[in-house]
């Protein structure tokens, strides 16, 4: 079968022993892969399974960036950024909770000019994957990196109405940002939002569900109705809002991170209505644990996470740079091989 039609198998929850999985590695982690397999043979065991291509990034970077003094960046929705490992914002663009005067960026002329003419070479790249494309900042990023953190917060409790406006036009340019992305052949769309911390949602569930269900419902079923699946990034402890967007037309949740919630409670649980990805310890196993407790942590997540289909195996937060390379080959050796039930 081809790697796409292993992750379609596992999106339409069939079961296969072969169960897809994402990998990625550092320059330095793969000069240590092939320094222990004595070559290259060891991308053999790296199927495409998944493919993306360009789509919405957090700064709509390929229109430019405006380099400002002091290392700042000026991203062309009018946030200033300290960029590195980890963004910082540093002066956002919504100084009053207004809209008055702001304008978002058209969308139509930025899918023309800078992403759709990146995807027929992308897609001929990668003929035997599962397609995907990304619009990375969701509702909550967006609104917080337009208002600021902690304004954002405020506004929430102190102008509500605002928030119901600012979220209402973001949604839009949401819709018209999907509009963009669905003319490409892709089998997925993946969005973001890091809504919750380790410890649940951050502004609380009530609040959730009042100001930002109804959107993703929207977004959720404009994916759904166009054939194409909806994969949602989130970090942290999300687990109290899963029945929420398993209602409003989730398809996939990502990330799923064992260090903020029992994960495998949520297959339990879950298991028939959504689908997973992710769940290798990116705070814990991956990083800190020995090779075999990587082995068999990956094992376990195939075994219980893949029962059913409705799973990609990957690491909640990918394969950082400072995993060790033996846990990386650990990893690797263990997600290549088909389950045994």
């Amino acid at each position: 079968m081809l790697p796409r039609d292993l992750v379609k198998l596992a999106f339409q929850f069939q079961e296969h022993p072969e169960i897809p999985f994402s990998f990625n590695a550092s320059p330095d982690q793969e000069a240590g892969l092939t320094a222990h397999y004595g070559g290259e043979s060891w991308r053999e065991k790296v199927r495409p399974y998944l493919a993306y291509i360009t789509g919405v990034d957090n700064f709509l970077s390929l229109a430019g960036m405006e380099d400002l003094p002091g290392g700042l960046t000026r991203d062309i929705l009018g946030c200033v950024w300290k960029l590195g490992s980890t963004h910082h914002l540093v002066e956002p663009p919504l100084k009053q909770p207004s809209l008055r005067g702001y304008q978002l960026p058209d969308l139509d002329d930025y899918f023309a000019r800078f992403v759709r003419p990146r995807w027929a070479a992308e897609l001929e790249a990668s003929p035997s994957s599962f397609h995907l494309i990304c619009h990375s900042f969701g509702l909550f990023e967006r609104a917080w990196a337009l208002r600021g953190f902690n304004e954002f917060l405020m506004d929430l409790v102190e102008h509500p109405d605002f928030v119901e406006e600012l979220l209402g036009t973001l949604a839009e340019w949401f819709l018209r940002s999907l509009d963009n992305m669905l003319s490409a052949p892709v089998d997925a769309v993946m969005l973001t939002d890091d809504y919750a911390d380790q410890r649940g949602v951050i502004f609380g569930l009530a609040r959730f569900r009042r100001l930002f269900k109804p959107h993703w419902a929207r977004i959720y079923g404009r994916l759904r109705q166009a054939g194409v699946y909806s994969i949602m990034h989130v970090c942290g402890c999300a687990a109290p809002a899963v029945p929420d967007l398993i209602e409003c037309g989730l398809d996939c949740l990502e990330s799923l991170q064992p260090e903020a919630m029992d994960i495998y409670q949520l297959k339990r649980e879950y298991g028939r209505d959504l689908r997973f990805w992710g769940g290798l310890g990116a705070q814990s196993t991956l990083p800190f644990g020995t090779p075999e407790q990587v082995g068999a942590e990956t094992r376990r997540l195939q075994q219980e996470l893949g029962r059913g289909g409705g799973y990609v195996l990957a690491g909640a937060k990918g394969i950082g740079k400072e995993v060790p390379v033996a846990n990386v080959i650990a990893y690797l050796e263990q997600a290549s091989t088909p389950v045994e039930r």
